[in-house]
């Protein structure tokens, strides 16, 4: 018993040195555990809520849990967070009870506030180095799917039949320094030509052809800003419509007009080009100018006779875009183009053939001047137009002359229905000869278009097109008004 007594009392003496040795020791390890109130909720009845979101209101800063409806209990970091919102505002509190609360508040938090902090130093140095470290290029990646289904009707022999066709694109946008952009689009496509049924141009959908199964480079090109101009440099793919301002609400080829000719002023905004470069001028937010000159790619590369830097098909675009108030634009453009032997096509197959060949395939140039107007009357109604006229010379086999002209009014309705949709109506009057020197070539009747579409918006990356549009007087054998309908459908990625 004695022995056992002994034990107990050696064990105590030690166990009590111990505690007088290393008081430091055991002073680090009740610090190192987590104070209750640190781990207290935050409850909207306590004292320190209240406090705050009086605060906040008084002095009009964001708590971010302002709209906390339905009244849930806030981790002290929740409330950190909101207390650091304010640290800007309610650091020029002059009320001195205010600023009692505001300094109570501060103390009270300090743990979760200084931890705040060195997140935000964190996340600012890895961006730092991000940013130093990275290749600094952007790339996106924007995807596009085309469905027709289209038909056409009208002739005394109908030989066409309702089919369907695709097309698909892939862009590659690349941003160096946010003020430029490197664009690759790669495009395949199917879509039947309706002029190989009607015989007549005028029936062309706003997209078709064929790519034969192959995947093309449809545009290379690259785009960049100096303050108030910008410059376009292309080898493939840019035409005198990325060059000059389109004022056509009806201008895009996935989502606006369901024919070729509705989309733009085919005189001045259709013409050679492919690769060039155009320069883009901002004069005031009233006035900017654009000009530029493009020539036929497919010449450039090509060293045979007729072809090459020199002497291959080119557009040169010189153009004044004005708006006096902001729903309200106007642009006079004017082109001068230049098409070699075996690739003339002044209109870019639109309108009556003969207008697209006045000399046949001989080469020829054409100087062309155009006027176009939008207005926005309202937020849900536009009207605008174009007129084309140009001037043809022959430069092969003669020394003949043409005058063709052009024009049509536009009738926009944005949000028809629902937000996004758009109604349309297009009636125009598609490229024909007014004047040539061979005066079997001038139009005997004048040929009109007139158009109706309605796109409606799915959701974001779906839109269906649902339109018809007709020609009075086409330049066919039978002269029998012709209708095509169509239903276009647009997935975007």
């Amino acid at each position: 018993m004695k022995k056992l007594f002994g034990v107990i009392m050696n064990l105590g003496t030690i166990a009590i040195t111990s505690f007088l040795a290393s008081p430091i020791t055991l002073a680090n390890d009740l610090e190192s555990i987590t104070s209750v109130s640190q781990l207290k909720r935050i409850q909207t009845t306590d004292w320190e809520y209240l406090a705050l979101k009086s605060l906040a209101q008084r002095y009009n800063c964001t708590t971010e849990f302002q709209n906390n409806n339905n009244n849930r209990p806030l981790t002290r970091y929740e409330f950190a967070v909101g207390l650091n919102n304010c640290f800007q505002q309610l650091e020029n509190i002059i009320t001195p009870q205010d600023l009692s609360i505001w300094r109570r508040l501060k103390q009270d938090f300090i743990p979760e506030l200084a931890q705040l902090r060195n997140k935000v130093d964190e996340i600012e140095i890895n961006l730092t180095q991000l940013q130093s470290e990275q290749f600094s290029t952007t790339t996106k990646l924007i995807g596009q799917v085309l469905f027709f289904v289209a038909d056409s009707f009208g002739q005394e022999e109908d030989n066409s039949q309702t089919f369907s066709g695709y097309r698909t694109r892939l862009d590659f946008d690349t941003s160096f320094d946010g003020r430029d952009l490197l664009k690759i689009r790669l495009e395949s496509r199917d879509i039947g030509r309706l002029d190989d049924v009607t015989d007549t141009l005028l029936s062309r959908l706003s997209v078709d052809g064929s790519t034969e199964n192959q995947i093309e480079v449809a545009e290379l090109s690259y785009t960049f800003s100096l303050d108030r101009t910008e410059i376009v440099l292309g080898t493939t793919g840019v035409g005198l419509n990325d060059i000059g301002e389109v004022l056509n609400p009806f201008s895009s080829s996935g989502s606006g007009a369901l024919s070729r000719f509705a989309r733009r002023n085919p005189a001045t905004l259709r013409g050679s080009g492919g690769a060039g470069i155009g320069i883009k001028q901002e004069f005031s937010e009233q006035i900017s100018a654009n000009a530029g000159y493009l020539i036929n790619n497919e010449d450039v590369a090509n060293p045979e006779n007729g072809r090459g830097l020199f002497d291959s098909s080119a557009s040169a675009i010189a153009q004044l875009v004005i708006e006096p108030e902001d729903e309200l634009a106007f642009a006079l453009t004017y082109t001068h183009t230049y098409q070699r032997t075996d690739d003339v096509n002044l209109m870019g197959s639109t309108g009556l053939e003969e207008s697209n060949q006045p000399f046949g395939d001989n080469a020829t140039t054409a100087d062309n001047l155009g006027l176009q107007v939008n207005w926005e009357v309202s937020s849900g109604f536009e009207v605008g137009g174009w007129f084309g006229y140009t001037y043809a010379e022959q430069q092969q086999g003669g020394n003949a002359d043409a005058t063709i002209l052009n024009g049509a009014l536009t009738f926009a309705f944005p949000d028809l229905g629902a937000e996004n949709n758009l109604g349309g109506i297009i009636i125009g009057v598609p490229p024909a000869i007014a004047n040539h020197d061979d005066s079997s070539l001038i139009a005997e009747e004048t040929s009109f278009h007139i158009e109706a579409l309605y796109r409606i918006e799915i959701n974001k990356q779906i839109e269906i097109t649902p339109g018809v549009f007709t020609i009075i007087n086409p330049d066919t054998d039978d002269g029998n008004t012709l209708w095509v309908g169509t239903v276009r459908t647009e997935f975007r990625f």
